[in-house]
């Protein structure tokens, strides 16, 4: 007897793109390999998903299977010596470092919600803030077992299978599902980080600071104010954080229980986190951001010129998770983000263009966020030896078609500098961008792989079908 299947709304992080699916949820690997086998017999398609934090389209599978690997939770080794973890793909990134901080072991890629599974992770090969010293989540895997649609079991790094090794993390599900994952940690001498702030007055300088400090800091992220025009334009607040060394910080040599870690349950020792929500509503619905953005900036620069200081290791980094149910401040329309990765000597002039036209447009992000990034070695890498600008767009009836219209005209300014895109936030991307990403021939030979992997299309999701693979 098969999984059940249960007939699930299913939509994206951001709460836009969506479709009914049946939902199919497996807790232990032969019920992947049935469900393939099942679906090749009743001509289904099966879409993989684990705990659906893509912001688009990436973890749907309208009118098909949805996979859901959120049972498959379990941590199966933990090697202190090494610093290695072995898990299942639906283990999340809060149970992962939950772990892992008690043996002074921090993922050693992150991203801005906890919530993320490890199985996605990889699937999306997801980058964190630390992007431009360490690379994506990918460069920490160290092996991993796939499980395929042709009934094969593959065990993969970068000596066996290296070709579906590298195709597979990055692929967004569709060479595979992954059952097993063996992750290097990175060790940590203190639960604390030093933080320093920095007011950046403008775009230029912003930039100038992410490239002159990417050899001295562990992390580094940027906000900025998309409002501001003129001389300010790209303004914003740089955070650099550095993991002290050893003995450098006994207090945080203390502070390595999960319970030091978690988030605090009030705002400014006073507001329950769950009631901020609607008020960030009631400003973004009625037009006022633009003062959020403006009280957040100054902020900034009284916290720049105060000295650095020792934050938590997930207060810094699960900035996401701070405000619970956060994204309803979107609500009705939902959300998007745009992410471009544009090479570094085409980064100013790309990103001055795009703000310019936001501001002209008058469809302004209420969120953005500038790192620093590098390359990896990854067939469908989203990576760049440059910047990313992630900008999220609260969409409205009557504003989403000209979103839409001036995001894809966006795309156009990136992909003819030859910048890139991120699989997990995009939600618009045209078919034809996806060779104009990678070239013909990393899509030639990712092809290859999927026929080979997936001779009968098992696999397939809304993005896949909307880049025509």
């Amino acid at each position: 007897m098969g999984l059940r299947k249960t007939p699930v709304e299913v939509r994206g992080w951001g709460m836009l793109p969506g479709g009914e699916a049946q939902i199919l949820r497996p807790t232990d690997e032969s019920q992947i390999a049935d469900v393939f086998a099942e679906a090749a017999v009743s001509g289904a398609t099966i879409g993989p998903r684990g705990a659906g934090c893509s912001y688009g389209d990436a973890s749907l599978n309208t009118g098909g299977w949805v996979l859901d690997l959120t049972g498959l939770d379990r941590i199966l080794e933990f090697d202190e010596e090494k610093g290695e973890v072995v898990v299942e793909p639906g283990v999340t990134i809060g149970d992962l470092w939950r772990r892992s901080i008690e043996s002074r072991y921090w993922p050693a890629v992150v991203p801005g919600t906890m919530a993320v599974t490890c199985g996605g992770a990889a699937a999306m090969n997801i980058h964190g803030k630390n992007n431009f010293a360490v690379g994506s989540f990918g460069e920490s895997v160290l092996e991993f077992d796939l499980v395929t649609p042709a009934g094969q079991k593959l065990l993969c790094d970068r000596n066996q299978n290296s070709d579906v090794f590298h195709a597979a993390i990055g692929g967004f599900g569709m060479l595979g599902v992954f059952t097993r994952l063996r992750l290097k940690l990175k060790p940590v001498h203190s639960g604390r980080m030093r933080i320093t702030s920095v007011a950046n007055h403008d775009l230029e300088s912003g930039l100038a600071y992410l490239e002159e400090h990417r050899t001295d800091a562990d992390y580094l992220v940027g906000w900025l104010d998309l409002y501001a025009r003129g001389p300010a334009l790209g303004r914003g607040v740089i955070h650099h954080a550095k993991h002290p060394g050893r003995g450098e910080d006994p207090v945080g040599e203390e502070r390595f229980s999960p319970a030091d870690q978690d988030l605090p349950p009030r705002l400014f020792y006073a507001v329950p986190r769950g009631w901020i929500w609607p008020g960030m509503w009631l400003f973004l619905q009625g037009g006022m951001w633009r003062f959020v953005n403006a009280a957040k900036y100054h902020s900034g620069v009284r916290e720049a010129r105060r000295p650095p200081y020792m934050q938590e290791h997930a207060a810094f980094h699960f900035l996401l998770d701070y405000v619970p149910n956060w994204r309803s401040m979107t609500l009705p329309g939902g959300l998007i983000q745009f992410q471009p990765f544009v090479p570094a000597r085409e980064a100013d002039r790309v990103f001055r263009s795009i703000i310019e036209t936001c501001q002209r447009e008058r469809l302004v992000p209420y969120l953005t966020v500038l790192k620093r990034h590098r390359p990896d070695p990854f067939l469908m890498t989203h990576s760049v030896d440059g910047f990313s600008l992630a900008m999220d767009f609260a969409i409205k009836k009557s504003t989403k078609a000209r979103t839409w219209e001036m995001c894809n005209r966006l795309a156009e300014t990136v992909l003819d500098a030859g910048g890139r895109f991120y699989y997990a936030k995009d939600a618009l991307l045209e078919p034809e961008c996806f060779e104009r990403i990678h070239g013909a021939e990393a899509v030639a030979q990712f092809r290859a792989l999927k026929t080979k992997l997936d001779p009968n299309g098992l696999l397939s999701t809304d993005l896949s079908r909307r880049l025509m693979l």
